[in-house]
């Protein structure tokens, strides 16, 4: 019987699967995959309160169940990607339109992936996990049945609230429209989120609406306890439980874990946490003049790139797109992606609204694709095609969903 005391009809082809996370009050906490799945979760603390932990258990237990893809900012998860059987691939030596690809060929084919995002800067990670979100979310209705759990650590870092500079906001509205695209239309197209954060206050709100399932951990920052309070719905008087947790101390709440707020303890995963925190070690004991050879001085001269240069570099970037062929077709295939963002279409669909040839379009759809301008997978039979996040959100009060 499940945790919540319904029943079910005789002609029912699979009971619920309910994954053991830890202990409660009253019992063992449970977790309904289903209901995972469909309102999604949020694990939230401060640094050492347990998130990467809840994430680990969670995923060992539910890896039998649904494919699991692990999206993973600092790089922690390797040995828990072996342990599921996930193929592991470093974002730092794939393009973006490589990783929308492997995210559709991952999830037609149900395979386990642990995506890497270390050894990124701040704004690559970003745009390449919106790449990979953008390959999950624009997979074919045929696909939608291979329901997948995907796992985001440190989410905020891939959705922060506030962009560092306005030269960054634009990177950030990106990061935003996609992750709370993937959590908000996921559902419709068996996508479940698992979404971790340090802090409400640094993860965009717009992500964290969507999360119907949350599990609480310590909280320190006037801030965030108010924030985690009302998300718990619980009284200014508990609220302050929140600064005296203890690591792996959460409140769970939410239609697939507990009707009611209530504290469990998570239980300690299998597999090693590689971002726990080491034990102390002092410093090494060098003179000035051995750290001076140690560290190499002279040979890190500084960097003299003049900014003339870096817009020379962008002038002579849209002069080579101007000169390639494909770029008339490609000018074309925009303005029809244009008019039904953010819905997708295939290339056979493209080549026949704009009476073009099959090879055309596939030379088109490339040339976009290594621009970023595109959400697309390698040649094919089934080839679809989108704006890309960037260019969807200049044009979201498009109301056209259909190629005339």
């Amino acid at each position: 019987m499940p945790a919540d005391g319904s029943t079910h009809l005789a002609h029912t082809v699979q009971a619920d699967v309910l994954l053991e996370l830890g202990s409660a009050r009253h019992g063992p906490l449970l977790c309904d995959l289903d209901r995972l799945l469909a309102g999604r979760c949020l694990v939230q603390g401060s640094s050492g309160a347990g998130k990467s932990q809840t994430i680990r258990r969670l995923v060992e237990e539910a890896f039998e169940f649904v494919t699991v893809m692990i999206v993973d900012p600092e790089g922690e998860f390797a040995d828990l990607a072996r342990h599921i059987g996930a193929t592991t691939i470093v974002a730092a030596d794939i393009a973006g339109d490589g990783l929308t690809a492997a995210a559709a060929r991952g999830r037609r084919h149900r395979l386990p992936l642990h995506i890497d995002l270390s050894d990124l800067a701040p704004d690559e990670r970003i745009t390449k996990a919106a790449a990979f979100f953008s390959g999950l979310l624009s997979c074919p209705r045929e696909d939608w049945a291979h329901t997948v759990l995907v796992a985001i650590d440190e989410a905020h870092l891939l959705a922060p609230h506030l962009a560092a500079s306005a030269r960054d906001a634009e990177i950030r509205r990106l990061g935003v429209s996609t992750l709370t695209e993937l959590c908000s239309r996921g559902r419709k197209r068996g996508i479940g989120s698992v979404v971790a954060t340090q802090r409400l206050a640094k993860l965009a709100t717009s992500v964290v609406s969507e999360l119907h399932n949350v599990l609480i951990g310590l909280n320190v920052f006037d801030r965030d306890v108010a924030r985690a309070a009302d998300l718990l719905g619980i009284s200014g008087d508990e609220a302050h439980k929140l600064r005296q947790l203890t690591a792996g101390e959460f409140f769970a709440f939410g239609p697939a874990l507990s009707r009611t707020p209530q504290l469990c303890r998570i239980q300690l995963p299998i597999t090693f946490h590689a971002g726990a925190t080491p034990e102390l070690v002092g410093p090494a004991d060098h003179d000035a003049a051995a750290a001076a050879q140690l560290l190499d001085l002279s040979s890190l001269p500084e960097s003299t790139a003049p900014t003339a240069m870096l817009a020379r570099g962008g002038v002579r970037g849209l002069d080579s797109f101007l000169l390639e062929p494909a770029a008339p077709a490609a000018v074309r295939i925009v303005e029809a992606l244009r008019r039904i963002a953010p819905n997708a279409t295939t290339a056979s669909e493209l080549a026949g609204h704009l009476g073009l040839d099959g090879v055309g379009v596939d030379q088109a759809l490339d040339l976009l694709g290594a621009l970023g301008a595109v959400d697309t997978v390698p040649k094919g039979e089934q080839r679809i095609a989108r704006l890309s996040a960037r260019l969807r959100l200049r044009c979201s009060e498009t109301p056209v969903v259909g190629l005339a």
